[in-house]
């Protein structure tokens, strides 16, 4: 298999723009027909034909999809078959997959979980949460081909509560950051970093510590994130600039999927100018 970042470069050539989609199918926001406890496509199955909706719709313009564990377990055994067609269609797209579960645990335990998200989903890459330390990262590395997202400085409010925690002079970050470089060298998988674009600045820090790794941006659009500020801060490198809620439920009406290929089209445009 090539080497997620090729394999990226490629599909963003191909489409235009460094974007990813977001599937995070919430039942309080999908259109009704999908939502609704009293329709045919109610439930999980809902969710999924929901989703395959999107990725039809959006296909042309993304380079990813990042489903959204959360979503598809909260359904509980229907929703991992949910997940599992989900994950099929985005396969068939030909674009990545990336399973956002940030997950990480050590030893067998997270190689159990590498095997769920890389062999049983077939997906491309997966988020990975780096507090436990290095060995909590390992295992999402053994993969040839696939890219550990691991947490750096996230969009969320409270995400500052530790990841801007000075140790030594300097803020967890940096550490985490170079901790998983560390962790990644000599190993068929790829390092990649989640960092938020709520924080631009703090964004062109980690390019400048990560180097070439790949990063995922999430926090443009509805979270207040600016694509203009995004492109200057990551300085030309590896991107997928992720948006969820901005293209998923740009409609809640029969025109959802027609909103969800406009906002996709106006993002991948932003973009890639």
């Amino acid at each position: 298999m090539l080497p997620f970042a090729s394999r990226l470069q490629s599909l963003v050539h191909t489409t235009g723009a460094p974007l990813c989609v977001g599937l995070d199918p919430d039942p309080s926001r999908m259109p009704a027909p999908f939502a609704s406890t009293v329709s045919e496509t109610a439930s999980a199955t809902g969710a999924a034909a929901f989703c395959k909706r999107i990725i039809a719709a959006t296909h042309e313009r993304a380079a990813a999809y990042k489903p959204n564990l959360a979503f598809f377990e909260a359904y509980g055994p229907d929703g991992w078959d949910a997940l599992d067609t989900v994950c099929e269609a985005v396969r068939q797209s030909g674009r990545l997959l990336v399973l956002d579960g940030k997950r990480g645990d050590i030893g067998n335990t997270g190689r159990r979980y590498a095997t769920a998200l890389y062999d049983r989903l077939g997906g491309d890459a997966s988020t990975v949460a780096p507090y436990m330390g290095h060995d909590s990262i390992v295992p999402f590395l053994e993969n040839e081909g696939r890219c550990a997202f691991v947490l750096a400085a996230t969009s969320n409010p409270g995400g500052s509560d530790l990841q801007a925690l000075r140790a030594d002079g300097e803020p967890l970050w940096r550490h985490t950051v170079r901790l998983a470089l560390r962790a990644g060298e000599g190993m068929p998988g790829e390092v990649g970093f989640v960092a938020g674009a709520t924080r631009p600045q703090l964004l062109g820090e980690i390019r400048e510590v990560a180097g070439d790794a790949p990063l995922l941006v999430p926090g443009v659009g509805a979270q207040g994130g600016s694509v203009a500020d995004v492109l200057a801060a990551n300085a030309g490198g590896p991107l997928l600039v992720n948006s969820s809620r901005g293209i998923l439920y740009a409609s809640s009406g029969d025109d959802f999927a027609e909103a969800a290929r406009d906002a996709a089209a106006r993002l991948a445009d932003a973009l890639g100018g």
